[in-house]
């Protein structure tokens, strides 16, 4: 999925390449293992200019902060989708 973002204030476009859900721990069993873990989020994303072409000079400037607005913003995006 590509959206309209902005990082560092610059208009881009973000195409997630790689998305998973976090899911829980789910307990099998009685006994100590009896257990699959939890397995965490993944996010993966590139930055492209406004008119699609790749901006690694744009993901230089990528914070925690940015990538954790980007991935609300696709997982707002997904949910309007449906």
């Amino acid at each position: 999925m590509i959206f309209d973002a902005r990082v560092a204030g610059i208009p881009c476009q973000c195409e997630v390449t790689h998305y998973v859900a976090p899911s829980p721990m789910v307990i099998t069993g009685s006994g100590f293992g009896d257990a699959i873990p939890p397995d965490p989020e993944e996010f993966e994303c590139r930055l492209l200019d406004r008119r699609g072409r790749p901006a690694p000079w744009l993901e230089e400037k990528l914070t925690d902060d940015d990538l954790t607005r980007l991935k609300n913003e696709y997982l707002k995006e997904e949910a309007n989708d449906y």
